[in-house]
């Protein structure tokens, strides 16, 4: 059956949204805080740490970038994992920026007015509206970075959605009944092939959450149980590598095959002749 993401620009209100379209459709809420509870029990992390992931730049998360990128690689596989699941309906974890070319997964982002996400800031904070539009733009900012450094996105392009709807005309209750509506269309059933680029997907990010402590850097690719490992490396570690990717990667439900490709890493290379 079909799933539904929903992204907004008010995280309060996308919720909000998310949790009441899935009651008017029977389908199950995917609380945000349940999969961060399950990938910091599985991974023996902070939740509270584990949950700014989202929402921090590895310049302000205190620590590593590459830290701040295994753990969101952790997030994206318990979420694509949950998404494998019938009639799911998604907010707050990002996954409008990683699921893409799934046809029967809609996905939506939800617009408020300024004045509505100022008043919701200024509430919250119990400061002033000069001073939570100040923090607004200033929030806007860095969520644009966020998503430009962890997946070289910009979320507010309206190309990556299918529904955008503002909430400037409409209530939120008609919106739910937008939501529910363009999820019955055709275009949105359960084909093939969108179930095998979501099988695809979710088994990449299974992989890629495997290797990314030893291997940063590296790409995967899933196709037909085919994994497709690209690694930076000198010629000399090749062989070694390929041998640890593969032991990682060979043993994980799911993988028939693995293939590691190399790219030269110029930089320790050139690093490495002026010794």
């Amino acid at each position: 059956m079909s799933s539904i993401i929903i992204a907004s620009d008010s995280p309060e209100t996308g919720r909000r949204i998310a949790d009441e379209t899935a009651k008017f459709l029977g389908y199950t809420y995917m609380d945000p805080e349940d999969v961060l509870s399950a990938v910091a029990t599985k991974r023996n992390l902070d939740k509270d740490k584990l949950k700014k992931v989202l929402d921090t730049l590895p310049s302000s998360f205190g620590r590593t970038s590459r830290v701040w990128r295994q753990w969101l690689a952790f997030i994206q596989e318990a979420t694509l994992g949950r998404l494998m699941e019938d009639q799911m309906v998604c907010h707050g974890l990002a996954a409008h920026l990683y699921v893409m070319g799934v046809s029967h997964i809609l996905k939506v982002r939800i617009i408020t007015s300024e004045m509505e996400r100022l008043q919701i800031l200024a509430s919250q904070r119990d400061i002033s509206a000069d001073k939570a539009k100040k923090i607004m733009k200033r929030m806007e900012k860095q969520r644009h970075q966020w998503c430009l450094q962890a997946f070289q996105m910009d979320e507010t392009d309206p190309s990556r959605y299918d529904l955008v709807i503002s909430l400037n005309q409409i209530t939120a209750k008609e919106a739910v009944k937008t939501i529910a509506g363009v999820i019955k269309y055709k275009k949105f059933k359960p084909m093939t092939y969108s179930i095998k680029c979501l099988e695809d997907l979710e088994l990449e990010s299974r992989v890629r959450a495997s290797i990314i402590k030893d291997h940063p850097e590296a790409s995967v690719t899933a196709r037909d149980k085919t994994i497709t490992v690209k690694v930076k490396t000198l010629k000399r570690e090749r062989k070694k590598k390929t041998a640890a990717i593969k032991e990682l990667v060979g043993g994980i439900d799911g993988v028939d095959y693995v293939e590691v490709h190399f790219i030269n890493d110029i930089v320790r290379q050139a690093a490495e002749s002026f010794r």
